[in-house]
């Protein structure tokens, strides 16, 4: 299978400064817009600008009224090396990465798609399709790599419960809650459980739109969150119903944010 070819999707931090201007800095930056919601979220006292349209090579700002803290390049290195997820509709989250995309173009303006190196990491765990040895050492990849983004996040790394989306089928285990059970281990977090009331649903990919909606409200959490804030962990972004749904339940049980990290978004424009 051939690599998948590298190119600009502005879905990560592309490009970025700081400037200081009298008593405040300016970052700023170019990229996926939604990266100012997660500086905002790390530095509340921070304030996102309106975007400077004239101005391509710096469309985006965040302005601080203090000196930027340490840290703070070390998280914006770890914005440019994610996929940085859109929270709008369907809602829910205050703000989402994932690893990596699922698959991308194997060339530019291709259609024809290959499994990145996460996408192919993740495929070998959820389909066993490799030796006990190679699936374990996937898993544990995967795992650790998730925990460093949660250690870098400066956002991300406030959260104190994990909720792992529960998986359609009961019958199997869900590859989300095998990795959420071991990222809990390996960040000493305690892990909520995410129930889901309905025997069997479909995967969100084969649903309809009707049945991707009932999604916003088909979950529950039985424990108090009250003022917590939360990361929801799941194995693939498609849609955003599924998340939407699980921090819907969070939000219901009193999470005062909701985070969402997963290992790939399965999205390819």
């Amino acid at each position: 299978m051939p690599a998948p070819t590298p190119h600009r999707r502005f879905d990560r931090l592309e490009e970025w400064k700081l400037e200081p201007s009298g008593s405040s800095w300016f970052l700023r930056f170019r990229g996926a817009r939604g990266i100012a919601d997660h500086v905002v979220g790390a530095l509340p006292r921070a304030r996102a600008l309106a975007d400077a349209t004239a101005d391509h090579r710096w469309p985006h700002r965040v302005r601080m009224d203090f000196a930027p803290p340490d840290g703070l390049e070390d998280f914006l290195r770890l914005l440019g090396e994610v996929v940085v997820i859109p929270v709008g509709s369907p809602g829910g989250v205050d703000g989402a990465v994932a690893l990596d995309d699922h698959a991308r173009p194997v060339r530019e303006g291709s259609s024809e798609l290959a499994r990145t190196e996460h996408g192919g990491l993740l495929h070998l765990v959820k389909h066993g399709v490799g030796t006990r040895a190679e699936i374990d050492r996937a898993g544990r990849r995967l795992c650790a790599e998730l925990a460093e983004v949660v250690l870098r996040h400066e956002w991300f790394v406030r959260s104190t419960r994990l909720l792992p989306v529960p998986g359609h089928d009961p019958g199997r285990p869900a590859t989300s809650v095998l990795l959420g059970l071991a990222l809990g281990q390996e960040l000493g977090l305690d892990v909520t459980p995410v129930a889901d009331d309905r025997r069997v649903r479909k995967p969100a990919r084969q649903m309809t739109p009707r049945e991707r909606e009932d999604l916003l409200t088909a979950f529950r959490v039985d424990e108090d969150l009250s003022g917590r804030t939360v990361l929801v962990v799941d194995d693939t972004h498609r849609t955003g119903y599924t998340l939407a749904g699980v921090a819907n339940a969070a939000r219901r049980a009193g999470a005062d944010t909701v985070l969402g990290l997963t290992v790939t978004r399965n999205s390819p424009r």
